[in-house]
């Protein structure tokens, strides 16, 4: 008897240590399968996250190889735009004389009788009028005289259909088109500051542009009224 109880007893008490075993490993073996799918989801969700992170770079490659493909510098452009205009208002001067002397020459060596009467207006003042005429269209034919002689001394960028003048005109017109105001917020006292962005000239002038372009569109979004613009 002795014996039996003596065997027995570790019997009864390894049993609540074997039941504590088996349920922290089942315990350890849910957990660990509870975690598998969280790793798994996990790493089927840092795939897209991967994909999502590839187009920025791939946009910005795009935008740099479009940028390469561009056949003039932005600052080299800018300094041809400027010379195009500086040309452009130069010819306008002796266009304009051109036009005044050439219509005032004409009309005064006219006879005029003062008795007869042009659309009921003496004939002195219609041909005045003439004559300011003449001198506006030579004022309008200048900057088209300029510009045709700016082509003529610089015909290696400016010939053709797609010369490369002609590409950076159009590059430059769509980037103002894209980021000047919204032409719906102007009004007769509320006019967008340089809508064509004519007084360009450099870098350094369109950078303050953008400037103009942002405070202008931002008090226009709050309702600023427009004297305060």
């Amino acid at each position: 008897m002795s014996r039996s109880t003596i065997l027995f007893r570790p019997i009864i008490r390894s049993q609540p240590i074997s039941l504590l075993q088996i349920r922290h490993a089942s315990s350890s073996s849910s957990s660990s399968s509870s975690s598998s799918p969280l790793s798994s989801t996990s790493s089927s969700s840092a795939s897209p996250l991967a994909a999502q992170l590839e187009p920025p770079s791939a946009t910005s490659s795009r935008a740099s190889t479009s940028s390469t493909q561009l056949p003039l510098t932005w600052p080299n452009y800018l300094n041809l735009r400027k010379q195009r205009r500086l040309w452009s208002s130069i010819t306008t001067i002796p266009t304009t004389f051109a036009g005044l002397f050439i219509g005032g020459g004409y009309f005064a060596s006219l006879e005029t009788d003062p008795s007869q009467l042009i659309m009921g207006i003496e004939a002195m003042y219609v041909y005045g009028g003439a004559t300011l005429g003449c001198m506006a269209l030579g004022y309008l034919a200048g900057p088209t005289l300029g510009s045709s002689l700016f082509s003529l001394t610089h015909s290696s960028i400016s010939r053709g259909n797609n010369s490369p003048l002609e590409i950076m005109d159009r590059e430059f017109f769509n980037r103002i088109k894209r980021n000047r105001a919204d032409p719906r917020f102007q009004s007769a006292q509320n006019i967008i500051p340089d809508f064509y962005g004519e007084k360009i000239t450099s870098l350094s002038t369109y950078r303050r542009w953008l400037r103009d372009q942002a405070v202008y569109k931002r008090k226009a979004m709050h309702g600023v009224p427009a004297e305060d613009l």
